[in-house]
């Protein structure tokens, strides 16, 4: 398996330990991994990550992409449904939910259309 396959799968984790610290902050995973290290972890994951692609942009794949919108979305929904209530405000009450949920589906609709027209560019040539 590819490092670069590893930090990513690395990076995934501490995000969703973020997003569970953030739900269930009386926890004994909270306790002991405050939001401020997993925070310090991630932003060290990432500079890694950055450093190993050596400046090279990897753009993600539209399967990619819909996969981690649907997760995150989804770890939200779950997190909620499982009784958490985030500390930063995240709630289907709340209009940010909204708003996001929105713009992710402005953002896959305006890859979908770019994707579409590589497509069409690359058969042209």
């Amino acid at each position: 398996m590819k490092l670069s396959t590893i930090l990513n799968f690395i990076i995934l984790v501490f995000f969703t330990l973020l997003f569970v610290n953030d739900f269930f902050p009386d926890t004994a995973i909270a306790a002991m991994l405050t939001k401020k290290i997993i925070l310090l972890i991630l932003v060290g994951l990432v500079i890694i990550q950055l450093a190993f692609d050596k400046g090279r942009y990897k753009r993600l794949s539209k399967k990619a992409y819909i996969g981690l919108t649907l997760y995150t979305v989804g770890l939200w929904i779950v997190l909620t449904l499982l009784g958490g209530q985030s500390q930063i405000g995240l709630s289907f009450t709340s209009p940010l939910f909204y708003i996001i949920v929105v713009l992710l589906g402005l953002d896959l609709i305006r890859l979908s259309r770019q994707t579409k027209r590589d497509q069409t560019e690359e058969k042209a040539k």
